[in-house]
């Protein structure tokens, strides 16, 4: 305010002086001071006037100069103010002027500064965009020589994959070696002899050559015993069938076992059933359902590394031709989004369609289980594309079609590459000129980067065209091989199969000569999110000259391809490219001198105009073979109309001139053969299958008879080890010696004096003579029984009822060779009766059945039957004893057939006059009757080898008694002669005697050598009723775990159901008794899984107290345990749950089984336990977790 006021005051002093200045110049101007003076002078009047107003004036005046005086002063004072003021201001004007004149130099300088400054940051900043640039390539080399080192890396575990597996065939090789061994020295124990039988050498020949396990059984530890029980009986069952097979194969070829003869084969009937098979399979190939795969002439698959080019190829293709490009990934994610809008009810334009659905469906499924796409699906969603794609035509319809483009289309010129190499390539017009399409009837599709492998490339063709590889045998040849087993054809050539035109047309390989540049294309892309632009940093580098686009630009990331999984992925595919190069190089495209391998390389390491150029080249010649074809086809077609026409023409013409004759003759001499219709050899096909199959069963016979001389050789040797066993059973004789021992001795001691005199040496003689007779009562008497144990093995008649079982098995094998006898000859007649015109005859049923007779001598049994069965074969009826007279035999009734008049009724038959099919069937007989003899021949050698191996038995038993009574005579007699010497000397009998002195050198001198030791029984785990075993826990925790799947909660009504019915005998509850037990974990109607599998795994187990559980923890050390910790570590409870061991039987550790289910009920998705959440379950109150459990159950 202060301020305020001061600048109003001189404001105010200013103008008050201003106008006082101003009023003086005015009065100066009207009345000057020179006039008035000259007036008064001349004026007289005015003098005294003037005197006093001079005085007056002269004191005014003087006023006035003074006040002039002052105001002049300040004038001046004001004027010289005014003056310093406007100097000021001029001095200001010319400041300002000449600030203006420096700013404008100043701003002219800036301008040039910045413009100098702007040019200078443009060099800089291209010298950083070029720094950052070279900074990129070089990071960009620096991962492309990492990413080549991994790719080596990768190399070398896929060869040291390759010889790790080769290491894994050495060392299966030399377990079989081992296996060869054992099963050689177990093979020679059992048959206590040092030569191997040439049938147990063919056995385990078929088996190495067949590349199965040699030892028949074979348990591994688990907890799961009968699951893998099950499945080596499965194992099991496949090797004895092969071997029966192998078998059975002997027998018919007659080698082997089956060498005592020279086994004959009847080709007429083998060539007959080769001829039905091939006649019947051509019928139902055609009535089999087609692939109605659309038939398009642009059919190819490229296929390379990652970032090979194929999507840059495949579009070019696309946009030159017109085709459909198929990317499975991009076919799979179609059928996905199909899925979820049908599952999500959104309304579809179409139809749903039912295939596509159900294959959605399938693919979701194992996604959400997170499980690889079987490569079948990804091959169904590729040929249903292309169906979906596609219209199904007739060949008449894809002619006009082909016919109608190649007319309209307008043929442009193509330069080829030699007319630019003339003038030196520009790759931009080579380019523009290979997109000229001259191909008018180019429709198609192009599957890219699938197949990868050979199963797939396989599979595929399967779906396309149904083509199985040449070196897998067709159906029909598989048939015709099973058939040839019984009964072979002659020899005829083989054709081999001419290279067909794949499903997938031409396969391109674009071949890298090295990945680096796959990674070099992969690993050099750059993305600009400012402007979408993509550069690449060799072949397309960002300019420096648009900074900060280097610094902006970002690498291109894509989930799948991604920098880390190319390298497995070409280290994978170059491992898979062979087999696939196999599988389509059998397979070409061919039109007369036309022809084009299925499986074509193209170098893609050039530019792409030039990759692209290749690629069509392939293409254009393949399309040119598919017009070609249709072309052809049509031209057979109408000339085959053509013929068709001739011919007819003829045939009319001829009638004419038949019409016209008088008569025509006709040549009787020359009747046309009759040819057997396709309901007959329909017939006859589905009889021979009826004997196929029946005679396939022989594989069980020959099964049944290997399992016999198996369960023979195992009973013997548990007879002996049951034996030996008998004889090392401890008895009293250590007892009696020992007794002696110390009372001689307890006398010594006593009596010193007294052992010197004779009779008290007579006394002590004495007394080691009945002592002597006690222990030779002793070792008769264990003889004895040896002798009675004896007796009862050879009444027992284990090989007898053996025999009576093998001749059972050999009247089925009888029976089956007697049927397939009758039925073949059957069928030569009816094929062979047809051809004549013979009128097929009934089957006959058979004169009689064979019948096994009763009797102590098997040999006259197996005698009577082989009569029985030539009998049979023969048609003759059997011959009875006629009990009215003895010694007379009449034949058996046969009733006889009569007709409506009660006259019996002749059938007549013709014979067959076709001498090829007279010799086949007596060809048939006479392999029936060789083939019933020398099974007459080999049953009879069995029977006495059973025979012999029992007779040898009940010898080696005999020898044992003999031998073990006569080595415990003499041990007693050396422990008699040993007492008598000390008596004798009068001394303490010092040595230890042994336990079972006797028994060890019976051990020793006799037993040692007849067989080895037996190897120790499988472990097993006793069953109780009081609590669960294993194989039981593992069942109940899987019945759980299917219940609750994640969660780890159930509800308590669901869990009292199952513990009801999954209890096993153990805990004998109904559900309601359940529902009482389980109140004590009841977490409101919910009861925790691990908690209560954990109560049921220690059911019996105690508690553990606070100081146990403390020690555990710290034995545990960590609060997450792995599984091998956690099993490893000692617990309360091991020495509770520990199983008692068994003689000659390995230790069954039940701990271990119960540590693994504990960790896997409480093991996390890391295969880690929480030592914390663990103990809190365990610590409960009771004694044993079973009074916990069940304290809501009085009664129990």
């Amino acid at each position: 305010m202060a301020e305020d006021r001061l600048v109003q005051t001189q404001q105010f002093l200013k103008g008050e002086m201003e106008q006082q200045i101003e009023q003086f110049e005015n009065r100066q101007k009207d009345e000057p001071v020179s006039l008035g003076l000259r007036n008064k002078m001349m004026n007289e009047f005015m003098r005294k006037e003037r005197d006093k107003r001079r005085r007056k004036m002269i004191v005014d005046q003087e006023k006035q100069t003074d006040e002039l005086q002052r105001r002049e002063c300040c004038v001046l004072e004001k004027l010289k103010q005014q003056s310093r003021q406007e100097k000021e201001i001029m001095y200001e004007i010319w400041r300002a002027f000449q600030c203006k004149e420096v700013i404008c130099e100043n701003r002219n300088l800036r301008d040039e500064n910045y413009k100098n400054k702007q040019e200078l940051n443009v060099i800089n900043q291209k010298f950083k965009e070029e720094e950052m640039l070279r900074s990129l390539q070089q990071e960009f080399n620096e991962d492309i020589e990492l990413q080549s080192k991994r790719q080596l890396e990768i190399n070398v575990e896929y060869k040291l994959l390759i010889r790790q597996q080769n290491y894994e065939k050495c060392r299966k090789l030399v377990e079989i070696l081992f296996e060869i061994e054992e099963q050689v020295y177990e093979h020679l124990q059992n048959h206590d002899s040092n030569q191997i039988n040439e049938q147990f050498t063919r056995e385990n020949n078929h088996l190495f050559e067949q590349g199965m396990e040699l030892i028949p059984y074979k348990r591994f530890r688990t907890y799961d015993p009968i699951k893998e029980m099950k499945k080596q009986e499965n194992q099991n069952y496949k090797q004895k069938m092969f071997l029966a097979k192998m078998e059975m194969q002997d027998y018919l070829e007659g080698t082997g076992a089956w060498s005592i003869y020279k086994a004959q084969n009847n080709y007429t009937l083998g060539n007959l059933v080769r001829y039905l098979i091939e006649s019947q399979f051509q019928i139902t190939n055609e009535e089999e359902q087609e692939l109605n795969i659309p038939y398009v002439p642009f059919r190819g698959s490229l296929i390379g590394f990652a970032f090979s080019g194929k999507r840059t190829i495949s579009d070019l293709l696309s946009k030159k031709y017109g085709i459909t490009v198929l990317c499975v990934d991009v076919i799979i994610n179609e059928l996905l989004e199909y899925i979820s809008k049908y599952q999500q009810g959104e309304e579809h334009s179409q139809v749903w369609d039912q295939q596509q659905i159900e294959l959605g469906q399938s693919i979701s499924n194992y996604l959400l289980e997170g499980q690889n796409i079987p490569d079948e699906l990804y091959i169904k969603a590729i040929v249903q594309k292309i169906k979906r794609t596609f219209n199904q035509q007739t060949f008449e319809e894809i002619y006009e079609e082909q016919k109608e483009k190649c007319q309209n289309h307008i043929v442009r010129t193509v330069k080829t590459i030699d007319d630019f190499n003339e003038d030196g390539i520009n790759w931009e017009d080579f380019h523009r000129n290979n997109m000229i399409n001259n191909k008018p009837y180019c429709k198609g599709w192009l599957l890219v980067g699938f197949p990868h492998t050979y199963d797939q490339a396989k599979l595929l063709e399967k779906y396309l065209t149904n083509i199985q590889p040449q070196d897998e045998p067709t159906a029909l040849q598989a048939r015709l091989q099973e058939a040839a087993r019984i009964v072979r054809p002659n020899e005829y050539q083989k054709v081999p199969r001419t290279k067909q035109e794949s499903g997938v047309g031409v396969c391109v390989y674009l071949e890298m000569p090295s990945n680096e540049l796959c990674l070099r294309r992969a690993i050099g892309r750059r993305y600009d999110n400012h402007n979408h632009s993509l550069y690449h940093l060799d072949t397309n580098p960002p300019p420096v000259d648009n900074a900060p686009l280097i610094e902006r630009i970002q690498p291109l990331y894509e989930v799948d391809n991604l920098q880390e999984q190319i390298s497995d992925k070409n280290s994978y595919f170059m491992t898979q490219i062979e087999g696939v190069r196999n599988w389509y190089n059998s397979f070409e495209s061919k039109c007369g001198s036309n022809i084009q391998n299925a499986f074509i390389s193209v170098d893609a390491s050039n530019n792409y105009e030039r990759v692209f150029y290749d690629v069509d080249q392939i293409f254009q010649n393949f399309l040119q073979i598919q017009v070609n074809q249709i072309q052809q086809k049509q031209q057979a077609q109408e000339n085959k109309i053509l013929e068709q026409e001739v011919l007819l023409k003829q045939q009319q013409e001829q009638e004419e001139l038949d019409k016209k004759c008088q008569y025509k003759q006709v040549s009787l001499d020359t009747l046309p053969v009759k040819q057997p219709n396709q309901a007959l050899l329909k017939y006859l096909n589905s009889f021979w299958n009826l004997i196929e199959n029946k005679y396939m069963s022989l594989q069980n016979i020959f099964k049944g008879f290997r399992e016999q001389r198996e369960f023979i050789t195992n009973y013997q040797m548990d007879v002996q080890r049951k034996f030996i066993d008998l004889i090392n059973t401890p008895d009293e004789k250590f007892f009696f010696i020992r007794n002696f021992q110390e009372q001689y001795n307890e006398f010594i001691l006593e009596n010193p004096d007294l052992c010197e005199e004779d009779l008290c040496k007579e006394e002590l003689h004495q007394r080691v003579d009945d002592l002597y007779d006690q222990l030779i009562d002793i070792i008769d008497q264990k003889r004895d029984d040896l002798t009675v144990e004896k007796s009862q093995i050879q009444t027992s008649q284990f090989i007898e009822n053996e025999i009576d079982l093998y001749l059972l098995q050999l009247k089925q094998m009888l029976a089956i060779e007697l049927d397939r006898a009758s039925n073949s000859i059957q069928l030569l007649n009816d094929y062979y009766g047809t051809l004549e015109g013979i009128e097929l005859q009934d089957i006959q049923p058979p004169v009689g059945e064979l019948q096994l007779i009763d009797g102590d001598d098997p040999q006259v049994r197996l005698d009577k039957l082989i009569a029985d069965t030539l009998r049979i074969f023969a048609g003759e009826e059997e011959i009875i004893e006629d009990k009215t007279k003895k010694g007379a035999k009449q034949p058996a009734k046969k009733e006889e057939k009569k007709g409506k008049k009660g006259k019996e009724e002749d059938v007549i038959k013709k014979e067959l006059q076709n001498a090829e099919a007279v010799n086949a069937i007596n060809l048939e007989k006479q392999i029936f009757k060789e083939r019933v003899d020398v099974i007459k021949r080999y049953a009879s050698q069995t029977i006495l080898k059973y025979k012999q191996a029992a007779d040898l038995l009940y010898s080696k038993l005999d020898e044992w008694i003999h031998y073990t009574h006569l080595t415990e005579i003499k041990a007693l007699d050396a422990i008699s002669n040993l007492f008598r010497g000390y008596i004798e000397k009068g001394e303490r009998i010092q040595k230890e005697l042994q336990l079972q002195f006797v028994d060890v050198i019976v051990n020793h001198e006799v037993l040692n050598f007849l067989t080895p030791i037996p190897p120790p029984l499988t472990a097993r785990e006793p069953l109780s009723k009081d609590r669960f075993s294993i194989s039981q826990l593992y069942y109940l925790i899987e019945d759980l775990r299917a219940i609750t799947s994640t969660h780890l909660l159930i509800d308590i009504k669901q869990l009292a159901l199952l513990l009801s019915r999954s209890s096993y005998g153990v805990l004998k509850l109904s559900p309601a008794q359940w529902m009482k037990v389980l109140k004590v974990l009841d977490q409101n109607g919910y009861v925790n899984v691990r908690q209560i599998c954990t109560y049921l795994i220690l059911l019996q187990s105690p508690v553990p107290k606070e100081e146990e559980l403390q020690i555990y923890q710290a034995q545990l050390n960590g609060p997450l345990v792995s599984k091998e910790n956690f099993v490893n570590t000692p617990a309360w409870f091991d020495e509770f749950e520990k199983v008692s061991e068994e003689e000659n039987t390995n230790y069954f550790d039940r701990i271990i089984y119960i540590k693994e289910l504990l960790f896997f009920v409480h093991k996390d998705e890391n295969d880690q336990l929480a030592t914390k959440y663990f103990l809190d379950i365990l610590n409960v109150k009771g004694d044993r977790f079973i009074d916990f459990l069940f304290q809501n159950l009085q009664e129990l």
